[in-house]
């Protein structure tokens, strides 16, 4: 394994014989307005490999993909492909010589097949579309790249892996060589991502190469070749074998120490639950209708004091539905919602949260805080019925029980009364976070609705707010963690409840979660097998 020094970006990189590397990045540069993007960094990717680019939510990752593939221009340094410095100022320059770029949210068109998709903006035959034809390439090169993919499929009766192969075909389509995929597989099922993954193998034996964007430990191990680390908007390791690290030089990487790097990786123990603990947040039959459509149909679901349950499900099986209906946000079309007991189902957001349901929004910035505010203001809201039960506003009490929580969360900030909305997403989540947990504590029993608490976050800030849920738990209170993001549904709940097409059809014990059983719930298919 490598030693602890970390690898520099600037230096020559590993060598790949007398072949040239397919593309090599040299003192790349970056800079959006005080924020150094990229600092200078060499990256290169050889011919037939998948390398995967590891970093931290603003590491550089992404803005280095971005130059890649001509949606940032450079403020310094050269790009050879194939051994010769090129210009790519647009990614129809980056396709030209091979290079594309699959999304993370895929950009298709849902009511058009899948063919349609693949030859759209590339239509051939001038005024006339030559349909057969062109349906007929489409899926010669799905079977020639082993993708099994339905030409005539509609795309919005597609699943989310699906989806991206489509993507991926599109690109093939255009005659890419260099596929990048920035965080594939964020919103896949274990089964999804076994699928990717293949199909990426057996695309880099077919003579495509693959950057693969990600933050998850594991899937860069289980991929790649070759890893290389971003922190800082610089490379910090360079084109590492996978078989030469592992997890816990990854991490030492990642956050730039290893004081701490055996913590960080070690999962924190769960509450224990007592037999007889009592309901805290019950949900019963409940069902809501928005515009167009049922979100939710007859649900029940129960969370107990002390307990953390998770809520897993493909993006879009009414999470949101629900999380929004048990804090307010949304009617109800039939059932009920209690807590520790009292009918809630009437009540308006702010009597709720007197009741003491508190949550953490899914959106940090657009539902999480007023951007205008400082954090000192920030942090009371809602709590000001807890700080100041008189009505009387005192910014004397208001700025010592914020500069608690910056303290006591690690909040990178100057002062108090610095813009919430400049503060990183890590510092803004600390503080919303840092709320809840505070409205959570003057109830005995209170409840906590978390919606992907953790998105977007660093390993050090993930982990405390693992640990601020677990203390939410073990004083008493009762968690519903909501995430796409099964490993921490799996490494943080004591049960994990699965939701699909607006239905909980299965809720499975901890501790010793069977993943593949889990995703074929998210994915529908046991109602397929049961039909």
């Amino acid at each position: 394994m490598p030693s602890l020094t970390e690898t520099s970006g600037r230096g020559a990189g590993p060598s790949f014989g007398a072949e040239p590397p397919f593309v090599h990045a040299q003192g790349i540069s970056k800079r959006f307005g005080a924020i150094q993007a990229l600092d200078g960094v060499n990256f290169e990717v050889a011919r037939g490999e998948i390398h995967v680019v590891l970093g931290e939510n603003g590491a550089g990752k992404t803005s280095l993909m971005s130059v890649l593939t001509g949606l940032y221009q450079a403020d310094a340094g050269e790009i050879l492909v194939d051994g010769r410095p090129v210009r790519i100022t647009s990614p129809a320059d980056a396709l030209r010589l091979g290079i594309a770029m699959v999304p993370q949210h895929v950009e298709l068109v849902n009511n058009l097949t899948v063919w349609e998709n693949v030859i759209l903006g590339r239509e051939q035959g001038g005024l006339f579309l030559r349909r057969d034809h062109q349906r007929q390439q489409v899926a010669e090169l799905a079977q020639r790249y082993d993708l099994p993919i339905d030409p005539d499929a509609v795309v919005a009766s597609l699943a989310a892996g699906q989806k991206q192969k489509v993507e991926i075909l599109k690109m093939l389509h255009r005659q890419a060589r260099l596929l990048i995929l920035d965080e594939p597989t964020t919103y896949l099922t274990p089964q999804e991502v076994d699928s990717l993954f293949g199909t990426l193998t057996s695309l880099v034996q077919r003579g495509m190469t693959v950057i693969l964007v990600t933050h998850k430990l594991r899937d860069a191990l289980r991929i790649g070749n070759r890893l290389t680390v971003m922190r800082g908007g610089r490379v910090v390791a360079a084109g590492v074998p996978a078989s030469e690290t592992d997890e816990l030089q990854l991490v030492r990487w990642l956050i730039g120490g290893q004081d701490e790097t055996g913590q960080l990786l070690e999962a924190e123990p769960l509450p224990p639950l007592g037999s007889e603990a009592a309901p805290v947040l019950q949900v019963e039959n409940l069902s809501v209708q928005v515009p167009g459509r049922v979100a939710l149909r007859d649900i029940s679901l129960t969370v107990r004091a002390g307990e953390i349950v998770g809520l897993a499900g493909v993006a879009g099986s009414g999470q949101r539905e629900l999380a929004e209906a048990l804090v307010g946000l949304l009617p109800t079309a039939g059932g009920r919602v209690l807590l520790n007991g009292t009918d809630i189902t009437a009540w308006p957001v702010a009597h709720r949260l007197d009741a003491g349901l508190a949550c953490i929004p899914e959106d940090r910035l657009r539902e999480g805080i007023l951007p205008s505010m400082p954090i000192v203001e920030t942090f009371v809201l809602g709590l000001h019925r807890y700080l100041f039960p008189d009505g009387r506003y005192r910014i004397g009490k208001a700025l010592e029980a914020a500069n608690r929580v910056i303290d006591e969360y690690k909040v990178k900030t100057p002062h108090a009364w610095f813009p919430t909305a400049a503060l990183s997403g890590g510092n803004v989540q600390k503080v919303i976070v840092g709320r809840a947990v505070q409205m959570c504590s003057y109830h005995r029993h209170p409840a906590l609705v978390a919606m992907n608490p953790t998105r977007g976050l660093d390993v050090r800030t993930v982990r405390d707010v693992h640990h601020r849920l677990r203390q939410v738990a073990s004083q008493g209170g009762a968690v519903l963690l909501v995430s796409e993001d099964l490993d921490e549904l799996m490494g943080n709940c004591h049960r994990i409840a699965v939701i699909y097409q607006g239905r909980v059809d299965a809720v499975f014990d901890g501790p010793d979660y069977d993943r593949y059983q889990i995703g074929e719930y998210m994915l529908g298919r046991h109602e397929r097998e049961a039909g």
